[in-house]
């Protein structure tokens, strides 16, 4: 498992990847987001007290959090499923960047349930 884990590291330092047959749990020092997050709960929204940023983006910024790994994509429907691609094509939220090197990884059980413009962003490991 240590090996598998190592070699995601390398190819999520180049560009996101998606990984089948493991665990969210096995990733240390990650944020996990749930697929079916509300794409609200996603970006940086304008409030009468001005910009606010989601409690995980927050997380991310201020701890020792170097991945963030985005649980079941295949679980939502391929048009949902393009919330994702701002954060993964830039690795931005909202046009803000991340100010520190951020790892993605996306987690799946059905490739042909992924949609083809997050294919075509990831590095695919089976």
């Amino acid at each position: 498992m240590e090996k598998l884990l190592n070699k995601i590291e390398k190819l999520s330092a180049v560009s996101p990847v998606l990984v089948t047959g493991i665990k969210k749990e096995c990733f240390k020092n990650a944020e996990i987001l749930p697929a079916n997050i509300a794409s609200k709960d996603l970006g940086i929204v304008n409030t009468s007290k001005g910009l606010k940023a989601p409690k995980w983006f927050v997380r991310v910024m201020k701890d020792d959090i170097s991945t963030i790994v985005i649980d079941g994509i295949d679980s939502i429907d391929t048009e949902s499923q393009e919330k994702f691609y701002e954060l993964l094509k830039y690795k931005t939220i909202s046009s803000i960047e991340f100010y520190k090197e951020i790892k993605i990884v996306v987690l799946y059980e059905d490739l042909k349930k992924v949609s083809p413009s997050i294919l075509s962003l990831c590095q695919i490991m089976k």
